[in-house]
């Protein structure tokens, strides 16, 4: 059996009435709790007591339970608010095949002009294209450029990509 020592320190009035407000909320002796402080302590501090519970009425719990259907629903709405700026970004950021922006454009306000030739309104076009989403289209690719009936293509100009 190891032998006690006895450490005697002075305190003030404040000091004291500190600690023992500290050893109160902790739940510990004031031995305990100055070995804690001053060894690191080798007994676990506990939890702070337990504050009883305020009484809950009907009308309260019934307001509480209103507001928080009210934050689920505002959740939800910023949710889908959310997945359709997402997809609207997307779909902005998303560079479409010039056949796609041709057909968005015949769709539309299209630029093509009354009696103007396939291929003066397809150059126009590219070029409305080309600064939108800096791509120049490529009219030897059938599948991206589409179609163009009556369009002398060959007179198209060709930029290639930098690289």
């Amino acid at each position: 059996m190891s032998k006690k020592h006895v450490i005697t320190f002075r305190l003030d009035g404040d000091e004291m009435t500190e600690i023992e407000r500290i050893c109160k909320t902790l739940r510990l002796s004031k031995t305990d709790y100055l070995r804690a402080v001053s060894l690191g302590g080798s007994k676990p501090i506990g939890p702070p007591p337990a504050v009883p519970a305020a009484a809950m009425d009907d009308s309260r719990l019934a307001s509480l339970e209103a507001g928080q259907r009210d934050i689920q629903m505002a959740l939800n709405d910023s949710a889908a608010a959310f997945a359709a700026l997402m997809t609207n970004l997307n779909e902005f950021l998303r560079i479409p095949s010039f056949r796609e922006y041709r057909a968005r454009d015949l769709a539309g306000n299209s630029i093509k002009r009354d009696g103007e030739a396939e291929e003066i309104y397809l150059l126009r076009l590219a070029h409305r294209y080309f600064i939108q989403y800096q791509v120049w289209p490529d009219p030897e690719d059938k599948t991206k450029f589409g179609p163009a009936p009556g369009a002398d293509l060959a007179k198209f100009p060709r930029i290639k990509p930098a690289g």
